[in-house]
């Protein structure tokens, strides 16, 4: 069930008209009705104001699993595996980071196997070499994620999957730029934390079948999970608005 069959489905259970709900979320009624209508997912506010208001996860609201509750049946974390390699001085408290917002992206996308990823940490001339040998693009970026699985968004590794002798998946290896991060966090006038967080997270959902190839539902798509994760993590641009 996609996203606006379910939306409608919780509207009517509710007994709340479309207006109804449109003034509940505080959007416009039209833009409730395209909602409904053409199933694209809203921004990241809508999105939790609507599972808030129909009291529902926001991964049964998109559809990607049948228990409403908001962490229903969950199981105890898996313990992964990320090995971290570096190729240039990391500052004091990056590689912790990294391996919580790992953790978390997983446990977001309710990956609910033990998983190996391997990082990366290198500069712009690092990153660049490693894009031109294995997608050649001769330029640097921010990140790189080279995927073990061919999975579609919301799909996760399945049993059978993990490698016979570690018992873990080897959902794949990514590769950030500090150099690049840093840049760019001044660029956007936030922390380099939230960079470096925004970066991981967007790689994991790369390794997860994410894309954003386009510049429509695929992107948005993308970019709800991304700011949920972010949220969950306490690592938002309010955060740091309010901070002295």
């Amino acid at each position: 069930m996609i996203f606006n069959e379910r939306l409608k489905e919780l509207r009517t259970e509710k007994g709340l008209t479309q207006v109804q709900a449109a003034e509940a979320i505080s959007i416009a009624y039209r833009n409730y009705q395209r909602l409904e209508a053409d199933g694209n997912l809203p921004n990241f506010s809508n999105f939790v104001a609507i599972a808030d208001l129909f009291e529902v996860s926001l991964d049964y609201l998109a559809g990607r699993t049948d228990v409403r509750e908001v962490n229903g049946g969950a199981l105890p974390a898996p313990e992964h595996q990320i090995m971290l390699e570096a190729e240039v001085e990391v500052p004091e408290g990056t590689e912790d980071l990294l391996r919580r917002v790992i953790s978390a992206a997983l446990a977001a996308e309710g990956v609910d196997l033990p998983c190996e990823i391997n990082v990366l940490l290198t500069d712009d001339e690092g990153i660049h070499q490693v894009n031109r040998e294995m997608r050649q693009v001769d330029r640097p970026t921010d990140v790189l994620s080279f995927p073990m699985f061919d999975l579609k968004p919301g799909e996760k590794p399945e049993a059978g999957d993990e490698d016979p002798e570690s018992g873990l998946v080897p959902l794949g290896d990514m590769c950030i730029s500090l150099e690049r991060a840093a840049a760019q966090a001044g660029e956007f006038g936030h922390s380099v934390e939230r960079e470096l967080s925004y970066l991981t997270v967007h790689s994991v959902l790369h390794l997860l079948g994410y894309d954003h190839m386009d510049e429509g539902p695929m992107k948005r798509q993308m970019r709800v999970h991304e700011e949920f994760i972010l949220d969950k993590l306490g690592i938002t641009r309010e955060m740091e608005e309010e901070t002295p």
